[in-house]
């Protein structure tokens, strides 16, 4: 099979090296599935659908110009396209609705398919909104409409929860003032008497 690189030069499937198949997945795979579990919120699907585009990546000849950058948005964006079409095929996921994802990171479900794709791609893909609006098919403008609701729904959400975002902030001080000094403890007057 055939694949066009980004400056349109043809990648073909060759034999992998596995030195290179060891250090994609030693690059990627962790982050890969992150977005992969936020996007899908199944843990079975999303280690499908990483192990899938980690195949497609390891049998794809090397591009000598790819950079460290240029690897990690192709393989963030081939994860959010997994993720659409087994979104789009129900028989993917033997039938059953995409439960929300697990660990906190879609408190009650708030989040649409969509936003969670988003989402996974700027904060987990590391791809800017720009790039990812034009991924989604939307315009930039959009797109951080859609992050900014998404990014604001959850921190109402987590804060109704009582969930910690923050250390606390001392008004008017930039930190608590101590009378000790670092390594010293502090001398107070004792009372004889």
């Amino acid at each position: 099979m055939l694949k066009s690189g980004k400056d349109g030069a043809v990648r073909t499937r060759v034999t992998a090296d596995p030195a290179r198949i060891r250090d994609i997945c030693h690059r990627y795979a962790a982050r890969l599935y992150q977005q992969a579990l936020l996007t899908t919120g199944d843990p079975a699907s999303a280690e499908h659908v990483v192990r899938d585009v980690l195949a497609g990546e390891c049998a794809l000849t090397p591009v000598a110009e790819d950079s460290e950058d240029d690897t990690r948005y192709r393989l963030a964006e081939s994860v959010f396209r997994h993720c659409e079409r087994l979104a789009a095929d129900p028989a993917g996921r033997g039938g059953r609705p995409a439960p929300p994802p697990a660990g906190g990171m879609d408190p009650d479900g708030l989040l649409s398919e969509r936003e969670r794709g988003a989402l996974g791609l700027v904060l987990i893909g590391g791809i800017g909104y720009v790039r990812a609006s034009a991924v989604l098919g939307i315009c930039p403008r959009d797109m951080a409409a859609l992050l900014r609701a998404a990014l604001l729904r959850m921190a109402a959400a987590a804060a109704v929860a009582g969930i910690p975002g923050r250390r606390r902030r001392y008004p008017g001080r930039r930190r608590p003032v101590s009378t000790a000094r670092p390594g010293r403890a502090a001398l107070s007057p004792t009372r004889t008497g």
